[in-house]
């Protein structure tokens, strides 16, 4: 008799299975998880998978249910235990593994949960995530008994990264650090005993309760312990990681937040003087800045969809060296294309400690913008689907042009003004910039009547300049 499962489609996301634990998500759903991806591995004639899982209090348990499903399925299993998501990333090539899976929900609030995937040579996501849902539905699972291995591969990893700093002959650089509770407090102070200059430490014990804050560094107000930090130490930098350690978010000597794309600009100097003419690729909340910079200093910019798989995917299609999100996922052609926040740290420190300004005086040599930050708008799937059609129909009635590549991104006078469903929380995301204060206020009244025509007022108050 056949075994059948359903999942719910509300955590089937575009980039991986994330939803709330006990409501939405339970070992029953880890279980058959790994039934039907160690079914799809055993049709492609691939036969092992590293399994991973972060800090949460729910992680351990879903990790052991999928660990079962996998042996059911037939698939052979190594067990690193509890790590960041770019170990398991990582684990994959350095263990000659097919693929591999994480249990966590990134930097979703603690009652969250889920699963990221990858393959040997390719993002696991869309399609896939679907397909693994029709599969448990239909139970058409292969059956077989794969072995158990563990392995700990931290110090590995850790070495890994090694590799890739360029120390110089003396380096007086200060630099505070904060994991935020997450996965990276497994492997961070190991990594720092191996850098050159000063390093602090805030937040470095794995808890899966978050309690110092939440665990996404994208957000100003997660960084006020970081910024605090920084300042008492009188330190160059802070450097923290969101809760599974595929991004960071940085803080300046002054304490200022660098925001996604500004981060990606550093990186894409630092490339284009090496690789001039390439592509960098970011995507649809991306500033002008970006876009403007990468041109100015002799690159290609591109403009792509949210969500890590899919900047995954389009680099290895397009051969493009270096990509990044606002949220702070960075991709690196030499890690595999592979999101990994301490990786990208490494970069970073490279960059500062060859460059003779400090990194508060690179930001303040940014030019200006006007910006309303990223403004999330709570609204059910249902509605964020009828509400981004809406506004399409309205944008082509009235003759405007726009980028429909995910959501909408239309240009204004000075500026320009998104709208987009989340891939991994249920609400609408918006983010404003123009050249000036007026033209910020243009955009804000152009996309609130959009709003309010699908009878979605906004009631955001807008943040000026970064």
């Amino acid at each position: 008799m056949k075994q059948k499962h359903k999942i719910s489609n509300e955590i089937l996301k575009a980039c991986d299975i994330r939803g709330i634990v006990g409501s939405q998500l339970d070992t029953q759903d880890a279980y058959f998880v790994g039934k039907a991806f160690g079914s799809i591995l055993i049709r492609k004639a691939e036969k092992s998978c590293i399994v991973g899982y972060d800090g949460r209090l729910s992680s351990l348990e879903l990790s052991q249910k999928l660990i079962q499903g996998l042996q059911e399925s037939g698939i052979n299993v190594i067990d690193v235990g509890l790590v960041p998501t770019p170990v398991v990333y990582f684990a994959i090539h350095h263990l000659k593994a097919d693929a591999g899976i994480i249990v966590t929900a990134s930097h979703n609030p603690s009652e969250y949960n889920g699963f990221k995937f990858q393959l040997k040579d390719r993002p696991f996501h869309g399609d896939d995530i679907q397909e693994m849902g029709e599969l448990c539905a239909a139970g058409c699972f292969s059956s077989g008994s794969g072995r158990y291995n563990k392995a700990d591969i931290k110090d590995a990893y850790v070495e890994y990264l090694i590799g890739f700093l360029d120390v110089p002959e003396s380096c007086d650089l200060s630099v505070v650090w904060d994991p935020g509770h997450g996965a990276s407090a497994a492997v961070l102070s190991a990594f720092l005993k191996r850098l050159p200059g000063k390093h602090y430490a805030i937040c470095n014990e794995v808890d899966g309760t978050f309690p110092c804050h939440h665990p996404d560094p994208s957000l100003e107000e997660n960084l006020e312990h970081l910024k605090q930090a920084v300042l008492e130490n009188e330190a160059d930098l802070g450097i923290a990681f969101d809760g599974d350690g595929d991004r960071l978010g940085i803080i300046d000597g002054k304490g200022k937040m660098l925001l996604g794309d500004q981060l990606l600009v550093l990186f894409a100097r630092d490339l284009l003087k090496r690789r001039p003419a390439s592509k960098i690729m970011s995507e649809v909340k991306a500033s002008r800045f970006f876009t403007d910079d990468v041109i100015s200093h002799g690159g290609e910019a591109v403009i792509w969809k949210v969500g890590h798989t899919n900047q995954k995917e389009k680099m290895r299609f397009e051969n493009i060296p270096l990509a990044g999100e606002t949220s702070g996922h960075m991709f690196f052609e030499e890690n595999r294309g592979l999101d990994d926040g301490m990786f990208a740290s490494v970069k970073l420190l490279n960059i500062l400690m060859a460059h003779p300004l400090k990194l508060s005086e690179i930001r303040e040599a940014f030019p200006r913008y006007h910006d309303s930050g990223e403004i999330r708008i709570p609204l059910e799937t249902a509605k964020r689907k009828a509400l981004i059609e809406e506004i399409t129909l309205r944008m082509i009635h009235d003759k405007r042009s726009f980028l429909d590549i995910d959501g909408i991104r239309t240009e204004t006078a000075d500026g320009f003004w998104m709208i987009r469903a989340s891939n991994t929380q249920p609400h609408m995301t918006i983010r404003c910039e123009a050249a000036s204060e007026e033209g910020l206020r243009d955009c804000m009244a152009d996309l609130d009547r959009q709003l309010e025509l699908s009878g979605i007022p906004l009631t955001k108050k807008i943040r000026y300049s970064h």
